[in-house]
């Protein structure tokens, strides 16, 4: 069963039609509406137009986003523990100096010479295996690769920096998709197996990347938006089923209740504390 199919040029643009610029330069070139049909029908979509949410090959989705996000989260994680190490080392030098800043730690990473942070430590320089050494060279590589917005594969080279055991974009890519489970997808991402015309298998509707598309351009023929500046074409329209998940999943996430920082801050830690108590348990039996 197909979850986007072809639709008559003669019907109406109507909640869940795929729309694929034609003309103009923007962000977003292929989108799903998520207006209404009965807001659509009687005009009450306001002066921005018709809501729709970006639609994505889902390979540029792994790649971009979703990797630099795992990149961005593990770098984060590395420098709080070079942050320990130094502060550790900061400490013991004089017992008048107070922990540094794990920010002011990773600026002095970045803009060191790791022989002169261990100068600065008291620490010896010569061994070239030293944990800062190590450090180092993986933060900036990976700190420079997540900061390299123009390279498709910055997200997996930014990882294979930090994991040396999976030097290769291709380990390392088999990683990033393990952490993707296809089956428990976020709620902000939808998927979609294919459009009709458009080039790729695999989609994903980002559901937070909400734009907004003038009803006067927005066309069900390439005839009639091919003279337009900044037109759309419909190109598919979701299947029912489908179409009625999508806009549900939309309602649901920005239906939800944020919950305060602190408590999951104290949510997460619980989680924690209790894995390490029935651990603590199980090897007292043993």
């Amino acid at each position: 069963m197909e979850d986007c199919e072809r639709v008559d040029a003669a019907l109406p643009v109507r909640q869940g039609d795929v729309l694929k610029r034609v003309r103009g330069d923007g962000n977003s070139n292929l989108v799903v509406v998520v207006t209404a049909d009965c807001d659509i029908a009687n005009g009450k979509y306001g002066e921005a137009g018709l809501a729709c949410v970006q639609l994505d090959l889902l390979a540029n989705h792994v790649l971009g986003e979703h990797a630099r996000g795992l990149a961005q989260a593990a770098l984060k994680k590395r420098f709080e523990k070079a942050a320990e190490w130094v502060n550790k080392r900061w400490r013991e030098k004089s017992a008048d100096n107070g922990d540094l800043s794990a920010e002011h730690v990773k600026a002095w990473i970045l803009a060191s010479k790791p022989e002169e942070i261990e100068a600065e430590l008291n620490l010896p320089v010569d061994d070239q295996k030293s944990f800062i050494k190590r450090e180092c060279v993986a933060l900036k590589a990976a700190n420079n690769f997540v900061d390299s917005s123009t390279d498709r594969y910055s997200g997996i080279d930014a990882l294979c920096a930090l994991q040396a055991q999976m030097p290769t974009r291709s380990a390392q890519l088999k990683t990033v998709f393990g952490t993707l489970n296809s089956k428990d997808l976020p709620l902000d991402l939808f998927y979609i197996s294919s459009v009709p015309d458009v080039p790729g298998l695999g989609f994903v509707a980002k559901l937070r990347a909400l734009t907004f598309i003038p009803f006067e351009r927005s066309f069900t023929s390439l005839d009639a938006a091919k003279d337009v500046d900044n037109s759309f074409v419909r190109v598919g329209r979701l299947a029912p089923t489908f179409r009625h998940a999508l806009a549900q999943q939309f309602g649901m996430l920005f239906a939800r209740i944020g919950m305060p920082k602190q408590f999951e801050v104290d949510r997460d830690a619980a989680f924690g504390w209790i894995a390490e108590q029935i651990k603590t348990e199980m090897e007292a039996l043993q």
